[in-house]
């Protein structure tokens, strides 16, 4: 039996055990990280927490709707067990009429007939549980190219950047074309960096030049056996001194042979996934279900703000 749950009503620890047995488990689904990016969420749970599918409530103006929260790119149903063929139909089904729009990103185990609303997304995955050597032979021409020069720029890692440094240096550069993103939204992910290290999942990891100035910075959390891209910042001369793809080259060569998927959360924009495959990356699907029985104004209006979100991680 389907049951939906108010937030107060969701036994947490229940729900943390099976997203942590779920072979289709994912950082975004942990209770306290639903949390973070959604107060207040709501959820469908069949019987005693053996499926569970986390619903991202929000109102306005009187209308209540469910959309994918900033920093959570896949969620979906969850499970211990693998479902029936009809069971993600039958959730997406029990979700309450008085939603009237639902934007939602499943995740990769989760698929249902493309015509019923649905569109495909793209993710760019990276399997390191192989050596170094090995992935390293996999990158692309023009990235080998640019850890060379990277290599003779003087750059310095650093395990210990604090979330606050690694948001102002995305603030004083890529955040001055996103004026959209307002101090709610660095706010949750400031949240995120700080519970997740309180929880030793994540570090913040930053690449200095010569002169000891923050260049680049990324934020990596492990959970489910994936080492998740969640943000990242670069300066302008970090840019020029490939601070980033030297950044990542070097979580790859740190995390090499372990059974780990880096997982680069995306990307829908040409550009980005350019760069995430010259990793030797390979792109995986994940499906995102629209239900919109808006008015039209409403329509527009997320549409727009939609369409906005997708330049957050351009880096």
């Amino acid at each position: 039996m389907i049951r939906f749950l108010r937030h107060n009503l969701i036994d947490k620890a229940l729900w943390d055990n099976c997203i942590r047995c779920a072979p289709n488990g994912n950082l975004n689904s942990w209770s306290w990280y639903l949390d973070i990016v959604s107060p207040g969420w709501c959820a469908l749970v069949e019987n005693d927490y053996e499926m569970v599918f986390p619903l991202p409530v929000s109102s306005k103006a009187g209308i209540k709707y469910i959309m994918q929260p900033y920093f959570t790119q896949q969620l979906g149903l969850f499970y211990q067990s693998l479902p029936t063929d009809n069971k993600l139909a039958e959730f997406l089904a029990s979700i309450p009429p008085e939603y009237k729009y639902i934007d939602l990103n499943l995740n990769t185990s989760n698929k249902i007939d493309p015509s019923v609303n649905v569109s495909e997304m793209t993710n760019i995955e990276l399997d390191m549980n192989i050596d170094y050597k090995n992935l390293a032979s996999a990158y692309q021409t023009n990235l080998q190219r640019n850890l060379k020069k990277a290599a003779q720029n003087k750059l310095a890692l650093s395990f210990e950047v604090k979330p606050e440094e690694m948001i102002l240096l995305f603030r004083s550069n890529k955040g001055l074309e996103l004026q959209h993103l307002k101090d709610s939204q660095y706010k949750i992910i400031q949240q995120i960096a700080k519970e997740s290290i309180k929880r030793g999942l994540a570090q913040v990891w930053g690449v200095y030049d010569e002169y000891n100035q923050l260049s680049a910075c990324a934020l990596w959390v492990i959970s489910h056996q994936k080492a998740i891209f969640l943000f990242s910042a670069v300066s302008e001369q970090g840019k020029k001194l490939n601070a980033m793809p030297w950044l990542v080259d070097s979580f790859i060569h740190s995390h090499a042979g372990k059974p780990l998927t880096l997982d680069f959360e995306g990307s829908n924009d040409d550009g980005l996934a350019r760069f995430y495959c010259s990793f030797g990356a390979k792109k995986v699907t994940y499906q995102r279900f629209k239900h919109n029985f808006l008015p039209l104004a409403f329509q527009i209006a997320l549409k727009i703000w939609r369409k906005s979100r997708r330049k957050l991680k351009l880096s």
